[in-house]
């Protein structure tokens, strides 16, 4: 009976733990590989899905498969290979395949690749479920004898390999009806995700029709656009509401939601969802980047998602370097306007130091962000991504792109690998300077964006922003004036943010040998585990200032009041109402992930449920004082107790988990709501 026993091949799409779960989402692109694998090789094969190195751990310590699978991201390429490598030392037949967009696309790139990386027998290139199965037919043929397949070197469907020196690369080959892969939902290949803290995704389309130079996505290989039937993403939605369980969050993968008439479809479907389940509360899609009057469409139908754009730049020069096209500032108002009039978060998404970018065109695209009225403004370091235009030679030359290495935050750690334990972390390359940013420009850019994140993002000082609005003066330029103004700071925030800007600059390595051998040492990875070191600045020292709320709350009303003075526009009636406007936001907004059942209560001289139902929009030059105070209690309901319940299961298990869930909530509904006590 052994003799018929099926050779096993197990997929991994491994995430870092040491820190908390880094990758927080259910391994979809791997299960897609695991179906199809399953569809046309289950007669002959068994099939494992792996998330957890710990679980992977455990079922090698019992046995090897015959092939081992790893997806292969920026973000745990060294966590499989780590696991490969092990594996390989052992038993060498074991067949080890990785697939992803973390592969170069130039030829000379793709060998030194595979040569720094010897234990990976195959990479798969763009889709995996073809290159896959073409793969383990070939080794069938070859009765799973590595050195026999590859001295034939043959050509198979988007695999690479090294035979001796040569690179073999077969064909490019897309999946022309997506449908031929079976649904991982539907097959009960992501059941068992269901019972870890981890948020599910789905896929209704692959594909984009651009090419910004930065985005693994933008290659021309890419550029037509798959799209799965309705009924069965119908029924994978229905499917994933009825099992979730303390998850408040849905994610489309899709590189363009809203774009395409039938994501009204989807949209309907979802709506439905919502009003029966309860889920999602919390929608994440990256919107098209076009055809805003349909994501507006889309947006009236859905709660809970995020609209916006990600511009990446509001620069004609810098749009023009990366190959990407905005939609028109008109359209991009009238999309956010549309956002915000549903009360959800809408967002815009900056990159600092793409090429041409430089400090003031970075603060220009914050402005454009901030002034038309985006909620949040999200900024990320420009990174030089493997298997991107931006990261070739050619680009890094034409604009003289310098670059440093770092340990990607939260994805690093000692695991325990086949009976020891090992070090494993990973290293991104991010841009630091160019022919037109300066590094002393790098970092005001990024000391500026700690203030938009700490001050601004996510409704924090809603009320004072629109206020200022309301009053005919920049919001951005209030910004400018915290920034300016140092000797407003209190101790606590100028230490924080005299630490942001060293871990900015300090914890940065000329190259990725050197950035990988000093964080793998001993004591590094120790103080980079329990947060001391490698942390997302952004993140910690948003989070750090958060916990401040008194200090950053004194610091922006003192601001405002230079702003408006240096404008002329300061007087007495103004001094009252921020005097309790500040009052108002402490007891809103102060510590509200704790103690949610508590209710705080303080007079006030102004009818801000009158304020709120005007949306903030008030000159508080004509406000006028209530005749005597009155007490308003603020408390948390039973709908915001459960959604704060359910974020703080997800994040703050992460590293620098209320960084992340600051970032990622809608803090709106985490915020006191308040009412007029009887």
């Amino acid at each position: 009976m052994n003799s018929l026993k099926k050779k096993e091949i197990w997929i991994s799409d491994l995430t870092h733990t040491a820190q908390g779960i880094s990758s927080i989402t259910f391994p979809l692109g791997a299960s897609y590989v695991y179906s199809y694998g399953q569809k046309e090789l289950g007669n002959d094969f068994d099939f494992k899905l792996f998330k957890f190195p710990s679980h992977l751990d455990e079922a090698l310590k019992d046995h090897f498969p015959s092939m081992l699978c790893f997806s292969n991201y920026s973000w745990n390429l060294e966590l499989g290979y780590k696991f490969a490598s092990l594996v390989k030392q052992k038993n060498p037949s074991v067949v080890t395949m990785f697939g992803g967009p973390n592969f170069p696309t130039e030829i000379e790139e793709k060998i030194e690749f595979l040569k720094r990386k010897p234990n990976i027998d195959f990479i798969i290139e763009l889709e995996g479920e073809l290159g896959f199965v073409d793969l383990v037919k070939n080794l069938m043929s070859n009765n799973f004898d590595i050195k026999k397949l590859k001295s034939g070197a043959p050509k198979m469907k988007n695999t690479c390999y090294l035979e001796g020196n040569n690179l073999i690369s077969g064909p490019i080959n897309r999946i022309q009806d997506i449908n031929i892969v079976p649904s991982p939902y539907l097959n009960g290949a992501l059941d068992k995700f269901f019972d870890m803290p981890l948020v599910p995704m789905i896929e209704t389309t692959r594909g984009c029709p651009f090419s910004c130079t930065f985005c693994a996505d933008g290659l021309s290989s890419k550029n037509l656009v798959k799209r799965y039937e309705h009924e069965r993403v119908k029924e994978e939605l229905y499917l994933i509401a009825k099992k979730v369980k303390n998850i408040n969050e849905l994610i489309f993968t899709d590189l363009n939601f809203s774009m395409y008439k039938q994501d009204l479809h989807t949209a309907k479907v979802l709506a439905d969802i919502q009003k029966t389940y309860n889920y999602p509360t919390v929608v994440s899609a990256s919107p098209g980047k076009n055809m805003p009057k349909r994501t507006i469409e889309v947006a009236s139908m859905i709660k809970g998602w995020n609209l916006g754009a990600q511009i990446q730049s509001n620069d004609k020069d810098v749009l023009k370097a990366i190959k990407r096209k905005n939609i028109s500032s008109s359209a991009y108002k009238e999309l956010i306007d549309y956002g915000n009039t549903l009360g959800e978060k809408t967002e815009s998404a900056i990159i600092l130091g793409m090429p041409e970018d430089s400090r003031n065109r970075h603060f220009e695209s914050l402005r454009f962000g901030i002034d038309n009225d985006a909620k949040t403004v999200r900024m990320f370091q420009a990174m030089l991504l493997v298997g991107t235009e931006m990261a070739s030679k050619a680009t890094r030359k034409k604009y003289e792109l310098k670059s440093k290495f770092r340990t990607i935050p939260g994805c690093l750690g000692v695991y325990d690998i086949l009976g020891s334990k090992h070090s494993v972390a990973e290293i991104e390359e991010i841009i630091v300077e160019s022919n037109t940013l300066s590094k002393k420009d790098y970092i005001e850019c990024r000391t500026m964006n700690l203030l938009v994140t700490t001050f601004y993002n996510n409704s924090i000082f809603e009320e004072i922003f629109v206020m200022l609005r309301s009053m005919g003066v920049s919001s951005f330029d209030c910004l400018v004036y915290i920034k300016e103004h140092p000797e407003l700071y209190s101790e606590k925030i100028k230490k924080i943010i005299s630490d942001f800007v060293f871990e900015t600059t300090e914890d940065l390595y000329d190259n990725w040998d050197e950035a990988n051998s000093f964080v793998l040492s001993p004591d590094v990875i120790a103080k980079y585990i329990g947060g001391d070191m490698g942390t997302n600045e952004l993140l910690l020292s948003h989070a750090k200032l958060f916990n401040e709320f008194e200090d950053i709350n004194n610091l922006i009303f003192q601001s405002v009041k230079g702003y408006l003075k240096n404008k002329n526009l300061i007087n007495e009636e103004i001094k009252n109402y921020l005097i309790d406007l500040r009052k108002f936001i402490s007891l809103r907004k102060k510590d509200p992930l704790n103690n949610t059942e508590a209710v705080k209560s303080a007079m006030l001289k102004f009818d801000f449920e009158a304020i709120t139902k005007d949306q903030y929009k008030i000159d508080p030059k004509s406000l006028p004082k209530l005749e005597k105070p009155l007490q308003y209690n603020f408390f948390h309901d039973k709908e915001q107790q459960k959604y704060i319940n359910n974020q703080r299961k997800v994040y703050l298990n992460q590293a620098i988990g209320l960084g992340k869930l600051l970032q990622q909530s809608n803090m709106k509904r985490i915020f006191r709501n308040f009412q007029r006590a009887t």
